[in-house]
């Protein structure tokens, strides 16, 4: 039986009220793991080898962006972004890479969380609260009042997404803004007072082949992390083209970001300091700068990788949420509260983000545990864009990238295996973490293969499902905007594809 308009519209549903605009807003927070990173990189490596770093990993994921955008318009109604991709390109081959792809994904993007409240609450405790030193023993783990405020940073930022993504856009795009003029004004200044000196960037003593490749490793998930645009597709008012810009701009502000930021930053107040305040240097740049003004770049710093929870909260939730859509996890995670908002999955998302934040103390520790998981997704996404130009050329493609970009993303994924595996099986290499970061991460993708068989098993009852040869009918909103304006072809008319029943 046909629904009824009136019961369509009762149905929870993501809401389509988002422009590129807004998409960018809640996508350039990734340059907050700037900020988490910036000093544990240039105290390993030198500055501009962290730099060399930060500048390929945004061109490989602007070129990525070019991909995921293809893939996106093709499936303009599903939400997961990458990860949801992934499924559909390897599901026809082995279905739990799709699982493994998806949970990987929704907890590289979950445990960046953790990492920027760990980052955000000791910057808090040491800038307010320097004579609250006590602390309480937690298996192992020294929690004290940083953690407390890191705690609620995580439940804050659960709160302005649980109540719609459009005020969790808003709030990114003014806290976004005060960001960016902050900065702006640290590397003005310094220039302007003279402060500045190449001098103060070097290559570095410990800039090892293995250090280099480790650290590609970790900050792939900031660099990389552009593609967050892509998980809020069903959400932009014009999947197709606001999906399109929202990709290409965030690359292409990241990049300037990434090179911009490090060497001002780091031109200004050196890589000593940065390896001494390995996160709370804006305030040391700010005191420098502005005659003991260093409040000020705390109260930024804190805005801004708060902006950046938010974010991710938002792109995690809808992870896990389009992971229990395509019936990968357990069914009670594909639900919407009446706010078109995964609910569920963004309270799970906070409560597994609160329990590392009292059993891991280190927040490179923390990305090293996550960071297998978001490789794996961000490599079999590359993968299902070139297994789908091969398994469904007839599919509409209202982006449709030319025949240069199938050896483009041949040598990205080659690279990418690469990366995951060695920086997965040399952690140590980083200065920070070890082989016991990389267990929890394998530990994590495992599991997904168990909440995968039992969705099947036991709550959808039906045999194991190793290999899925259905497929979908591509969505109207698809066909549409991969048609020539004089023509309206419906699912019939598309070659090689088959109306589902």
């Amino acid at each position: 039986m046909t629904p009824t308009h009136d019961e369509v519209e009762a149905t929870p549903h993501l809401h389509k009220t988002l422009t590129w605009k807004d998409g960018l807003a809640l996508s350039i927070v990734s340059v907050n793991g700037l900020f988490v990173t910036l000093g544990f990189a240039v105290g390993v490596l030198g500055a501009w080898t962290a730099i060399a770093i930060w500048i390929t990993g945004s061109v490989i994921g602007l070129l990525q962006n070019r991909l995921f955008a293809e893939l996106a318009a093709m499936f303009p109604g599903k939400s997961g972004g990458v990860a949801r991709y992934a499924i559909e390109g390897w599901k026809r081959y082995f279905a739990p890479l799709g699982a493994i792809a998806s949970f990987g994904y929704w907890i590289g993007w979950s445990l960046a969380i953790a990492v920027t409240a760990s980052a955000l609450g000791g910057i808090i405790q040491a800038e307010w609260f320097a004579g609250s030193t006590s602390t309480v023993s937690f298996l192992g783990n020294e929690l004290g009042l940083g953690h407390v405020f890191a705690i609620i940073s995580v439940w804050a930022a659960w709160a302005v997404n649980y109540v719609g993504i459009r005020l969790a856009a808003t709030v990114n795009k003014v806290v976004g803004v005060m960001v960016t003029v902050a900065l702006v004004v640290v590397v003005v200044a310094a220039l302007v007072q003279g402060q500045w000196d190449a001098a103060n960037l070097t290559w570095g003593p410990g800039a090892t082949f293995s250090a280099v490749i480790v650290w590609f490793y970790i900050t792939a998930w900031t660099t990389y992390g552009v593609e967050i645009a892509a998980s809020f597709a069903p959400e932009y008012k014009d999947t197709v083209r606001d999906t399109a810009k929202a990709l290409k701009a965030t690359s292409t502000f990241m990049l300037i970001a990434f090179v911009a930021i490090p060497i001002g930053v780091t031109g200004a107040i050196g890589e000593g300091t940065l390896t001494e305040n390995p996160v709370g240097y804006i305030t040391v740049a700010f005191d420098q700068l502005f005659g003991g003004q260093g409040w000020i770049g705390t109260l930024v710093l804190v805005f801004s990788l708060w902006l950046a929870m938010v974010s991710t909260t938002a792109d995690g939730g809808r992870a896990l949420y389009g992971l229990a859509q395509e019936g990968m996890t357990i069914r009670q995670l594909d639900w919407l509260n009446r706010w078109g908002v995964p609910g569920r999955s963004l309270t799970i998302d906070a409560v597994i983000n609160t329990a590392h934040l009292l059993l891991l103390s280190s927040s490179v520790a923390i990305l090293l545990a996550s960071n297998l998981g978001y490789m794996t997704a961000i490599t079999l996404g590359v993968g299902a864009f070139l297994l789908l130009r091969k398994d469904r050329p007839g599919w509409p493609r209202p982006i449709r990238r030319g025949r240069i970009w199938i050896p483009v993303a041949t040598v990205i994924f080659v690279l990418n295996v690469f990366i995951t595996l060695w920086g997965a099986t040399h952690p140590s290499d980083a200065g920070y973490g070890g082989m016991r970061e990389s267990l929890i991460g394998i530990g994590i993708l495992a599991l997904s293969v168990v909440l995968f068989v039992y969705r099947q098993v036991v709550q959808d009852r039906r045999p194991i499902q190793w290999r899925d040869l259905s497929e979908d009918s591509p969505s109207p909103e698809a066909i549409a905007a991969a048609a020539p304006p004089s023509a309206a072809p419906t699912v019939r008319d598309v070659p090689g594809v088959t109306p589902r029943s």
